[in-house]
């Protein structure tokens, strides 16, 4: 009968945690590709999107002249002629360019990583993925995500995303029951039966 129990136990503790792992799913979203990186389907639910790396918006990632990360904040000051008012927090347009948007608008930094969950969005459908950011998805559908431009001939770099599932408090739930009955039957079997004494 312990060992039965200790089988179910294990089957719901490895079923719980297989459905808080098993959906994560990394992409790279080049920064000098215009159109929309597909990141993947997904089932409905809950998910958290979370980017790193750099993009130069004018020359070589890494070379500081115009590097700004997944939320479009310049990770050094800019040294481009003529750019210093994306410093310090970033810049929704480009004014040297006729104050020009990317393809999500003046709500978000030129080149912050920007997402959607259609193909030919408008501005409005577009959501800031940044750093980092947690969608809902009322029912299966794409993922997809850009970096927010206005001219992408010339960037270079990209940003490592990755799309994982955020357990619903019903897993949640599943996974603490079955780490307490694991443990209930460890301590269970661990405990010695003292012998019986018999007495004349």
């Amino acid at each position: 009968m312990a060992s039965l129990r200790m089988s179910f136990v294990t089957v719901v503790a490895v079923a719980a945690m297989s459905l808080f792992a098993g959906s994560a799913r990394a992409a790279v979203v080049l920064a000098n590709q215009p159109t929309l990186t597909d990141l993947g389907l997904f089932s409905a639910g809950s998910y958290q999107i979370s980017a790193s790396g750099i993009v130069s918006l004018a020359g070589t990632a890494g070379d500081g002249a115009f590097d700004v990360g997944p939320d479009g904040v310049p990770v050094t000051p800019i040294l481009f002629p003529g750019y210093g008012y994306f410093n310090p927090n970033g810049a929704t347009l480009d004014a040297l360019s006729g104050n020009a948007t990317g393809p999500g608008g003046s709500a978000f930094n030129l080149g912050a990583l920007i997402g959607s969950f259609v193909t030919a969005p408008n501005t409005s459908d577009y959501f800031l993925i940044g750093n980092g950011s947690n969608v809902f998805l009322s029912s299966a559908g794409h993922i997809y995500a850009l970096v927010n431009d206005t001219f992408y001939s010339n960037n270079n770099g990209s940003f490592n995303v990755t799309v994982a599932a955020v357990p619903e408090p019903a897993t949640w739930l599943m996974m603490i029951a079955g780490f307490g009955l694991i443990g209930g039957v460890m301590r269970s079997a661990g405990r010695k039966r003292k012998p019986a004494i018999l007495t004349a």
